[in-house]
């Protein structure tokens, strides 16, 4: 038995500290008292072992652990971890008491319930019980963050759906705009067909929303060039005019890039919200 004590708590040859001795013998010989049944050799050392490498209390106790930000190579004078202090450091800083304490610490309400097995004979139900309850809250944590993983891809496609959708809209306002500036439509009469024009397009092409923006953004490619009017070409009177025109259709001016760019972050903040 004397073997099984990891060497971190006591060296081979020195005596054990006079508390950890007091719960192993207890767990040997039972203590009525306690309630504190009778242990085999072999249930204490496996407790040992579950007790002091299943919770990492071999690396726990080394110098150069840190459980907090107040740990030093020397100690630690943080309070400790605890069931009543959860937040607590858990650098152990005596092994000793630590292996002590964590042997007579029971870890199903029963006392004669051994890592899940009745002392006697039987399977322990109430672990089996926790167990269960284990497994259900662990499996509703995962349906819990795959709906949210879920929820988040889709408000992303949704955000990416609705500024392409902006970026095409703004892209055919702009074609059209060129068109029938080439056409020799100018001042209110520009403006009425650029609005007729893309009310139609709007319509032909709505704003995705919802699940279904990743269809409705893949419809964005569609141009409307199969409804698009003969327009007619300017007159010779209207050449210079047509020039100049003809330099903006090379793409936005960056007067303009600058002002759908304030229209769609103003769409990507209200949908935010």
């Amino acid at each position: 038995m004397r073997a099984a004590i990891p060497e971190a708590v006591a060296r081979p040859g020195t005596a054990l500290y006079s508390g950890l001795l007091r719960a192993i013998t207890d767990l040997l010989t039972g203590n009525e008292r306690a309630g504190i049944p009778r242990r085999t050799a072999s249930q204490l050392i496996a407790r040992i072992n579950r007790r002091w490498y299943g919770e990492g209390a071999d690396f726990r106790a080394g110098a150069d652990y840190r459980g907090c930000d107040r740990c030093t190579t020397s100690g630690c004078n943080a309070a400790r971890r605890s069931p009543d202090n959860l937040e607590g450091c858990d650098r152990i800083i005596n092994p000793n008491s630590w292996l002590a304490a964590a042997l007579l610490m029971q870890d199903c309400l029963d006392p004669g319930c051994e890592d899940g097995q009745i002392i006697g004979g039987g399977d322990c139900r109430a672990c089996q019980q926790r167990a269960s309850e284990r497994r259900d809250i662990a499996l509703a944590a995962l349906a819990a963050e795959e709906r949210m993983r879920a929820e988040t891809e889709a408000r992303e496609a949704v955000r990416a759906a609705v500024t392409t959708w902006d970026d095409t809209a703004a892209a055919e306002e702009h074609r059209i705009r060129m068109i029938l500036g080439r056409a020799g439509r100018h001042g209110a009469l520009l403006e009425h067909e650029v609005q007729q024009h893309m009310t139609g397009w709007r319509e032909r092409n709505p704003q995705p929303t919802g699940p279904t923006a990743l269809h409705h953004a893949a419809l964005q490619d569609v141009t409307a060039a199969e409804d698009e009017p003969d327009y007619p070409e300017p007159a010779e009177d209207q050449a210079e005019e047509y020039e100049e025109w003809e330099q903006l259709a090379t793409g936005p001016t960056a007067e303009y890039r600058a002002w759908r760019e304030q229209q769609a972050q103003a769409k990507l903040a209200a949908i935010g919200r």
